[in-house]
């Protein structure tokens, strides 16, 4: 029986070793797939870290670009911060910060930073006035004895329309240093102002003055019965939730405003710039906002908040359709010819200049040469420049930071 045994037995060990050495096979085998399926997700995650897709590839490539284009302009005009915002179809789809804020205390530009707007804030003035007119509480065509008494004669014939579109012919109550006339408090500016000659008969010219919207102002108030301040703030800043907007109030500046810097000096005779002195270094240049210009200037506002604030008006979120074509409409003057500031921003509507062309339209309010936007409703674009140098002129390469998403604007200059 020993050979038997010795038989089975050997038979049952070669059996048992060939079952070992499978399951043992089989181990290795799920080991080394294991393994490689290690290897193919780290490859994987390596190549997914290095090779972008298309689309990222294409927004490194366009904010490179658009960098680029931004820090060349502020190189050649000596900007020292800017701050930029690009909407599309609706969307913020670009901010940049560049620069120093600050000069002095060396205070870099971020998103949160706010910049004065100056006259953009007439755009806001507009929109305010046609809350009021949708609300049927004010009339466009209406003269301005229906809302406000005691003016002279020769104001009587004015109407509220004229006044937003600078054909009402009213004498200057503001300098271009934002110095009220013959350095007057408030309430004796209002008065001096009435007693002067219109400078031109109501709506026959373009002629661009402060007093037209100092007079909105206090029509707006006398309608809802708030502050100018309060009604835009309610109705608009708090509507839209622009956190960072607000009017600027030199005895207490906000903590996050940039200062304004310029290299010009100017010259005014009477109330007008008459010629500038250049300066090659900048210099902080004071500008006494008073509540009685702010709806002519006076607000200051990030690039994002500002952005938000065009495409809340777009979307028909504080005015209607009809509204926002009235607002946006440059107005002819009496002749049939168009007039705003140069041959780029080329008409004027209600309180929204406007650059009139065939290729790429803009509705572009502009502010003080330190800050614009350009709205292209053909392109469902808006791009907003907000700088702190008087001087800078942003509406001059506008185009060419839109030309990332218009391609052919270039040719459309």
């Amino acid at each position: 029986c020993f050979p038997r045994y010795f038989c089975f037995h050997t038979r049952y060990i070669v059996a048992l070793d060939a079952r070992l050495n499978l399951r043992t096979h089989k181990a290795m085998v799920r080991r080394i797939s294991a393994a490689i399926g290690m290897i193919a997700v780290i490859g994987g995650l390596n190549a997914g870290a290095i090779a972008k897709t298309p689309r990222e590839a294409a927004v490194k490539d366009k904010k490179a670009e658009i960098d680029g284009m931004v820090q060349a302009e502020m190189a050649a005009r000596g900007i020292p911060g800017l701050q930029l915002a690009i909407v599309q179809n609706g969307r913020i789809v670009f901010t940049g910060a560049y620069g120093k804020a600050n000069l002095e205390a060396s205070t870099p530009v971020t998103n949160q930073t706010v910049f004065a707007i100056n006259s953009i804030s007439k755009a806001f003035a507009g929109v305010a006035a046609m809350q009021l007119v949708q609300a049927g509480k004010l009339d466009l065509d209406a003269t301005l004895p229906t809302y406000l008494k005691g003016l002279p004669e020769s104001w009587h014939a004015i109407t509220v329309r004229q006044l937003f579109t600078h054909m009402s012919g009213l004498p200057e109550i503001a300098d271009d240093n934002v110095r009220l006339i013959d350095g007057a408090e408030p309430a004796a500016a209002w008065a001096k102002v009435q007693t002067l000659p219109l400078k031109n008969t109501p709506g026959a010219r373009f002629d661009y003055t402060q007093t037209n919207y100092v007079a909105l102002g206090k029509i707006i108030e006398t309608i809802t019965g708030k502050s100018y301040s309060d009604f835009v703030r309610d109705g608009q800043f708090k509507a839209v939730g622009m956190k960072r907007a607000g009017f600027i109030d030199p005895a207490n500046p906000a903590p996050n405003a940039a200062p304004l810097y310029t290299h010009l000096t100017l010259k005014i005779d009477g109330m007008k710039t008459v010629g500038v002195e250049r300066s090659t270094t900048p210099f902080v240049r004071q500008e006494p906002w008073q509540e009685l210009v702010r709806p002519a200037g006076g607000i200051q506002v990030s690039a994002t908040d500002l952005a938000s604030w065009t495409i809340a008006l777009q979307k028909l979120k504080l005015v209607d359709k009809n509204s926002l074509a009235e607002l946006w409409k440059p107005q002819p003057q009496q002749d049939g010819t168009y007039r705003a500031f140069n041959s780029l921003v080329n008409g004027y509507g209600l309180g929204w200049p406007s650059a009139r062309r065939a290729a790429h339209p803009a509705v572009a309010p502009v502010g003080g040469a330190r800050a614009a936007v350009f709205i292209y409703p053909n392109d469902n674009l808006t791009v907003v420049v907000l700088t702190n140098l008087m001087g800078a002129s942003p509406e001059k390469f506008v185009d060419k930071i839109a030309s990332a998403y218009i391609p052919d604007l270039a040719a459309a200059k």
